[in-house]
């Protein structure tokens, strides 16, 4: 058995490099770029060096268009430009699709939900969801929101209810995050918040990242090996492997997916007796109460051609539990981070936040006057621009493409490069950090956080680009048919949390190292060694 695998993985490799020799030859060639440290491996391990935060920022140094190395000395394509983004996220966005390896993943773990599909039933899947993030109904789980919030603020306070504590703000945040998500959702609390206590869904989701990234080995034979096996085969064979590691991530797959199955019948339970698929506009007083009811009630509206099906709609509720969670939670902790070294602009936010409260007896700021709120948008705007929650952002050819440059640069001949032939099967990447602090378009102190000057009119370099982004020219978020579909779902989850705690709560930085880590989501640490999630603060209560 192990030599049939050898035998199988060692073909493959031989037919991508033959494959690739024979490959067309692309403007890539020409582009200049650092040497790849690696035939092996190229510069994959510098990409994901949890600590490589200078390698990203010195791509720069190449201009929006640079040449890199994938595994065996296989082109990577590394491109910010504006007009090149444009192609990507936008008009040739399926051609530039979700690498093939990684959607296998997400189908694997998640179903086939909006993370995992591409083409026409993506289209399906987000024609149904982008309405259930509307603003309509957003405003309408703005109660939920404040009352999640109201449970982290008294959790918080019991701990600094003497004067001032050492809490652990991400550990905190990524609870709240997850029992926002899980009540706006599917109506179901995860965490009191008040206390600790285990919940055997929220574990599952917490441990899919660890569980997936103890394996991240064996990424390669997995992508090699997937395609060979039939799918009956794949979960039988999965179990006779003798690893923890993969018996750990059975078990946190097969946990997440149960828990999915029964909260969709719950939820299909309650939308029978409520009448929902009697009303699918969703016009009586029995309206869906939730994210979930208000998708079946939209699935039941829909037409033949559009309604999903139930391994679709099961499928969305992992998806979506999981990816508004981590994100939202260390976009967060960033904030936070952000105004402990700057004491200057907490102060001013919370002044902020005490007026508007102060018109409503202190009590909770409406949907419409939180998001107004000019220096509280423009602190978190700032913060998803300097640190993008993702930065990593990787797309693979479907076919040969022409990316289109915004202004040419110089090949390393010489000669002026105006657009870049992109064969298929190319892997590119797009370095979301990179594209936020682009100094051609937000100007010299591009790098630096500073809040005002979304308080100022924008660089007309910046308007101009027409960047593809979904959010304030930004492209944290993504653009086009793959943008986060959440993105206002987090931002009023970040406003709400934060004028909240603000206006309950002191914060300084500890003594302790607090170190922030480069992965699929950044995420902070005490000190470079260690590989557990911690952000702590010195909170005070006011």
């Amino acid at each position: 058995m192990f030599l049939y695998i050898a035998f199988l993985c060692a073909t493959w490799v031989v037919w991508k490099l033959v494959r690739g020799f024979h490959a067309p030859r692309s403007t890539i060639d020409n582009l200049p770029g650092p040497p790849s440290p690696s035939w092996l491996s190229g510069h994959l391990g510098e990409l994901y060096d949890r600590q490589g935060w200078r390698f990203h920022r010195e791509l720069m140094n190449y201009g929006p268009a640079c040449k890199l190395r994938q595994m065996f000395g296989r082109p990577l394509l590394c491109v910010y430009d504006s007009a090149a983004l444009h192609s990507i996220a936008i008009k040739d966005q399926y051609i530039f699709e979700e690498m093939q390896w990684f959607q296998n993943l997400t189908v694997d773990t998640f179903g086939p939900g909006v993370f995992s599909t591409v083409g026409e039933v993506h289209r399906k899947q987000r024609k149904l969801l982008n309405p259930v993030f509307s603003n309509k109904n957003l405003q309408q789980m703005t109660p939920v929101f404040y009352e999640v919030t109201n449970r982290l603020t008294s959790g918080i306070r019991t701990l600094a209810c003497d004067g001032t504590a050492e809490v652990d703000m991400g550990g905190y945040m990524s609870r709240a995050a997850l029992e926002i998500i899980g009540q706006a959702a599917i109506g179901r609390s995860f965490d009191p918040l008040t206390e600790i206590r285990p919940n055997p869904y929220a574990d599952a989701l917490r441990a899919y990242l660890p569980s997936i990234y103890a394996l991240s080995n064996y990424f390669y034979l997995y992508r090699v090996l997937r395609p060979l096996i039939p799918a009956p085969l794949r979960r039988p064979l999965m179990d006779l492997i003798p690893s923890r590691r993969v018996k750990f991530m059975t078990q946190t797959i097969d946990a997440m997916h149960a828990h999915a199955v029964a909260a969709y019948y719950e939820k299909r339970r309650a939308a029978d007796e409520n009448g929902i698929h009697d009303d699918p506009a969703g016009t009586s007083t029995r309206q869906a109460r939730d994210l979930m009811m208000i998708l079946l009630s939209a699935n039941a509206g829909a037409s033949k051609e559009d309604a999903l099906p139930e391994e679709e709609l099961i499928a969305q509720l992992s998806t979506i539990l999981f990816a508004a969670t981590d994100t939202t939670a260390n976009a967060l902790s960033l904030v936070l981070d952000r105004l402990t070294r700057r004491p200057e602009a907490q102060d001013k936010l919370r002044e902020e936040v005490l007026e508007a409260k102060g018109k409503h007896g202190g009590g909770e700021l409406p949907y419409d006057e939180l998001l107004a709120l000019p220096y509280l948008d423009a602190i978190c705007k700032e913060t998803l621009r300097v640190h993008a929650p993702l930065p990593l952002r990787f797309r693979e050819t479907r076919a040969d493409a022409v990316l289109p440059l915004s202004k040419p640069i110089r090949g390393k001949d010489g000669t002026p490069i105006s657009s870049i032939f992109v064969p298929k099967d190319t892997l590119v990447f797009i370095p979301i950090q990179a594209a936020n602090v682009n100094p051609d378009l937000w100007g010299a102190d591009a790098s630096e956080w500073r809040p005002e000057r979304w308080l100022e009119p924008l660089p007309v370099a910046l308007t101009e680009a027409k960047l593809p982004g979904v959010y304030s020219n930004l492209m944290t978020f993504w653009g086009g048919g793959r943008a986060c579909i959440g993105f206002k779902f987090s931002e009023l989850s970040m406003k709400i949390v934060l004028s909240e705690l603000l206006a309950a709560f002191h914060f300084e930085a500890t003594d302790k190292p607090v170190v922030w880590n480069i992965g699929e989501v950044v995420y902070p640490t005490v000190g470079h060694d260690s590989t557990r999630s911690g952000f702590p603060l010195n909170v005070t209560a006011l």
